[in-house]
């Protein structure tokens, strides 16, 4: 699935908290992205904008032992302070309602945590890949656009290396880290669209859409590669906000594929 995992220079900012993961937002409401938690009610927590590391420090300290449901709306954004709030979140055994969006970092971390997941009437989950070894790979093979856009902002070369060998560096540490939660959690590789080098190929997918930049995931898809989390039916609410209505038009423009008959493959 070409494109279907950001370029370098993406991952960098989703490294670093600093580039907003979603290709498309569902949101009429004045751009604003900015992180924020809030605990409503003693049961009732919610997690808003962009995941960054403001916002995991948002979650520590305010997430109540009494929460039972999660409330969502988050383009994603950092991988690291993704799986900071995940380990707060593991084994709460809570449900997950999707107001808005949970894209990218917050499907990939927070929706396999869930006991039971709603998805709003409009609302919309999107992925487009994690930090795997095809990422890192590429990574690697875009050193020198690296090193160019480097010596634009001013880094002299010896610098830019050193950044690039940082990026390296906890770009393969975040990799491990995400294994580990893919083990601990049992977390299917095709929901992650785990990919090796050399090849674009998803072995945990089947029948998955080509040339996209991510891919909505429909009710078929998440059930399978999220069986043991109860979902809520949402198909039809779908259908009628999005795959069959003229908001297909702005999924198709921005190359954002519908899971249409994707599974994850049994392990």
């Amino acid at each position: 699935m070409r494109a279907a995992i950001p370029s370098f220079l993406v991952a960098f900012g989703l490294l670093t908290g600093c580039a907003t993961s979603a290709p498309f937002s569902t949101s009429t409401a004045p751009e604003d992205r900015t992180g924020a938690c809030e605990q409503r009610t003693s049961e009732v927590f919610a997690i808003t904008g962009e995941i960054d590391a403001e916002l995991a420090r948002c979650v520590r300290e305010s997430f109540a032992e009494s929460t039972r449901i999660l409330v969502l709306n988050s383009e994603g954004g950092s991988i690291e302070a993704a799986l900071d709030i995940a380990a707060v979140l593991q084994g709460r055994n809570l449900t997950m309602r999707v107001e808005d969006e949970c894209n990218s970092s917050c499907a990939n971390y927070f929706l396999p945590l869930a006991r039971r997941i709603e998805i709003g009437p409009e609302a919309m989950v999107l992925l487009h890949g994690s930090i795997d070894p095809w990422t890192i790979d590429r990574m690697r093979s875009n050193k020198p656009a690296f090193m160019a856009m480097q010596a634009r902002n001013g880094r002299s070369p010896e610098q830019a290396e050193t950044d690039f060998a940082g990026l390296i560096s906890k770009s393969e540490a975040l990799a491990t880290r995400q294994a580990e939660f893919a083990r601990d959690h049992a977390v299917a590789p095709g929901w992650m669209l785990f990919r090796m080098p050399g090849s674009d190929d998803i072995p945990g997918l089947v029948n998955h859409p080509t040339d996209v930049k991510a891919i909505l995931v429909e009710e078929r898809m998440m059930r399978s590669c999220l069986p043991n989390v109860e979902i809520a039916p949402y198909q039809q609410a779908l259908e009628r906000h999005w795959t069959q209505s003229f908001r297909r038009l702005g999924l198709l423009w921005e190359r954002i594929g519908p899971s249409g008959r994707t599974v994850c493959a049994p392990s």
